[in-house]
């Protein structure tokens, strides 16, 4: 009897490289790490630049000075579980106002204050909060008064953010 080699019905071995389930899994790795990091830029965008063009924000971050004769205004907000220390530099012979926003939300404070004891102050505090670490925008108007005489400075402010609005006060002090 003649043996004749018949074909074999069993496919061929791979030998080395990546399995299906191995590239897939390093593809969900890589899309997990650039969702992060998405995140993180565009929070970073929202505390620092909003407002201004992305690339001018980045390339040209200069960090504005306290300006002279300031005095710092230093206040918390508490919403529910949530607070935020807000800090402003208030030139008390009037100008413009700088300040940062920290907590649950991170941003800055942008405003201008007359100059009179019981002087108007009004601004912007623009920034981004991330209670569930997605970072959602949010803005705020603020007006309030600066009373030279017991150093607080008392504001009302309307926040936005979410498709939510918000309105309360809160009192700084230096």
């Amino acid at each position: 009897m003649d043996e004749q080699s018949q074909p074999s019905l069993d496919a061929p071995v791979k030998k080395g490289g990546l399995g299906c389930g191995t590239f897939m899994a390093f593809v969900l790795v890589l899309l997990i790490l650039v969702a992060i990091g998405s995140n993180e830029a565009v929070g970073y965008y929202l505390k620092h630049c909003s407002g201004e063009n992305l690339f001018d924000c980045l390339l040209d971050r200069v960090e504005e000075p306290e300006p002279q004769g300031a005095v710092t205004a230093t206040g918390t907000y508490s919403y529910k579980d949530y607070s935020v220390v807000v800090t402003m530099n208030i030139p008390l012979e009037g100008g413009s106002v700088t300040g940062s926003m920290s907590g649950t939300c991170d941003g800055s404070v942008k405003g201008s204050f007359s100059g009179q004891n019981n002087g108007v102050i009004s601004g912007k505090i623009t920034g981004a909060c991330s209670p569930f670490f997605v970072n959602i925008p949010a803005s705020a108007d603020y007006s309030g008064i600066v009373n030279k005489d017991s150093k607080t400075v008392p504001v009302s402010f309307t926040g936005r953010g979410a498709g939510l609005t918000h309105k309360d006060s809160m009192s700084l002090s230096y």
